[in-house]
């Protein structure tokens, strides 16, 4: 993305010192092989360009399978996005696992769903950590079979201590409630980053955000 904003000739800014890099960035970064659409980009230029400028000048330079929805022009006191963008939804599929009760799939789900604590163990090379999944999860799990593939909905809180990842409800989910799908095998994708504020979801470009 950076070589795509230097070919445009946008006025970008820079940090100062040693080692200037662009004044960049992405909302967040994704897990490893987790795909987003939209992915929210924040730069700092240099002097005041118009939107509709920027947009002509980067859209012929940006990689292929990359698209520019929409770009919005913030103020400087608006601060950073990552501090505003508090929830991710994501969609991951996989292919159904037939040695499993597909029927008590509904059941299964709704089951988690009620629970109030959910105390879930990661393990990996470095640690293990123990995690209550259930505060992280914003919006009741939806579970949906169609054809040999099964599809899982749902929207994690996001928080400066850490959250659990799309790839351990996939396996906790198939492991601890016997959920129809093979634990290592999914798609996974994030549809959407919101500002959730208990009741609706806002986007940046939401009417009379940043401004």
């Amino acid at each position: 993305m950076e070589r795509a904003v230097i070919r445009s000739g946008i006025p970008i800014a820079f940090s100062e010192g040693f080692n200037p890099h662009m004044k960049i960035a992405f909302d967040a970064a994704l897990g490893v092989g987790v795909t987003a659409d939209p992915l929210y980009l924040e730069m700092k230029l240099e002097k005041d360009f118009l939107p509709e400028k920027v947009s002509a000048l980067l859209t012929p330079q940006l990689p292929k399978g990359v698209m520019l929805h929409k770009i919005k022009e913030v103020g400087l006191d608006s601060g950073k996005l990552v501090t505003f963008l508090n929830e991710d939804v994501y969609e991951m599929e996989g292919p159904v696992d037939r040695k499993k009760d597909i029927l008590q799939t509904e059941k299964n789900i709704a089951e988690f769903n009620a629970l109030d604590s959910f105390i879930y163990e990661r393990v990996t090379p470095k640690k293990v950590r123990q995690m209550d999944v259930k505060p992280m999860i914003i919006q009741p799990m939806r579970v949906k079979i169609q054809g040999n593939r099964v599809y899982l909905n749902f929207s994690l809180a996001r928080s400066q201590s850490g959250s659990v990842q799309p790839k351990d409800i996939w396996k906790m989910l198939a492991e601890f409630f016997n959920m129809p799908w093979i634990p290592d095998a999914f798609i996974c994708s994030r549809t959407g980053t919101y500002y959730y504020d208990g009741i609706r979801r806002i986007t940046p470009f939401s009417e009379g955000i940043f401004f």
